[in-house]
């Protein structure tokens, strides 16, 4: 993905490398390789024509939010068939995965679903986690926080990624000053043991983003500041 020039990185790690996928309508992402697994996010509604070596094209839709996984060797292109832009956050998971199963939701196609309880879970913190994907290394929840909620996040047993799929207020990461803005398709990155910080939902209407955490106890080192993309 690094040498596809729609693909912008934005975040560098032990864990992770976090990609803006940006195409503008009637562009295409140019045939690539996924040589790891990787996490593909979609920031608003996309229709988009895959393309894949040896196989007719696929014309699809991808919702607003809809998590999927790219698996490793995966190869493609990706045309946008739509009116607005084509904004995907591509998350590539530097180790290798083991155990994958999809939850509550096909992130990895072709694969049941196991999604524990039948249904999504309220915390006693208000916010609705509707679990997405696990493997041995990688757990993925997408997070609703209803209207005039407020939410921590960062658990500080485990290296996390936020991806926002909504506008909301967060606390600044140095816990005092005015709160900042996180608008769609902007993340931040936790270490393990980083303080955590609230995600405040001011408006009439739930919020929502995608949790990424990652198991292994060695902490990450950042190459750039996560709170907002490159382009």
């Amino acid at each position: 993905m690094a040498e596809e020039p729609h693909h912008h990185l934005a975040l560098h790690n032990d864990y992770v490398n976090v990609y803006n996928a940006e195409a503008a309508p009637g562009d295409s992402l140019l045939l690539h390789r996924h040589n790891h697994d990787a996490v593909a996010i979609a920031i608003g509604d996309q229709t988009v024509t895959v393309g894949i070596p040896g196989k007719p094209d696929a014309h699809t839709k991808n919702a607003d939010g809809q998590v999927r996984m790219q698996v490793s060797g995966y190869v493609h292109s990706t045309h946008n068939d739509g009116q607005v832009g084509y904004h995907t956050v591509a998350i590539e998971l530097l180790l290798p995965q083991t155990g994958e199963q999809n939850l509550c939701a096909t992130v990895l196609p072709g694969k049941p679903l196991d999604c524990p309880g039948g249904a999504a879970s309220a915390s006693s913190s208000k916010r609705i986690d509707v679990p997405q994907f696990a493997s041995n290394q990688t757990h993925i929840l997408t997070v609703h926080v209803p209207a005039h909620q407020n939410v921590k996040i960062a658990n500080p047993a485990q290296s996390e990624l936020v991806v926002a799929l909504d506008s909301a207020s967060i606390s600044p990461a140095s816990g005092s000053g005015p709160d900042e803005l996180l608008r769609p398709g902007e993340f931040l990155w936790f270490d393990k043991g980083a303080p955590s910080r609230t995600m405040k939902n001011g408006s009439d209407k739930e919020v929502r983003f995608v949790e990424l955490t990652f198991k292994p106890s060695a902490p990450a080192k950042s190459a750039a500041d996560a709170t907002k993309p490159a382009h």
